[in-house]
């Protein structure tokens, strides 16, 4: 599914948004500049505030706590 098909569906649905950017964390290793770049695109699209986005990779062990 394209990121923007993906953001449409979800758009008003809080807690799925939270749910699609957690499960894009621990499907794909964030390692290139183009897997920044989609997860900075999917939380912005998905209407992620930088907190929760943050607290989010800290819980899978992306960001420092």
């Amino acid at each position: 599914m394209e990121t923007e098909a993906l953001i449409a569906e979800v758009k008003g649905r809080p807690e799925l948004a939270a749910q699609i950017y957690a499960a894009s964390l621990v499907a794909i290793e964030v390692d290139t500049p183009a897997e920044k770049a989609y997860l900075e695109k999917l939380s912005s699209g998905l209407g992620l505030t930088p907190e929760v986005t943050r607290r989010m990779e800290q819980i899978v062990g992306l960001a420092p706590a």
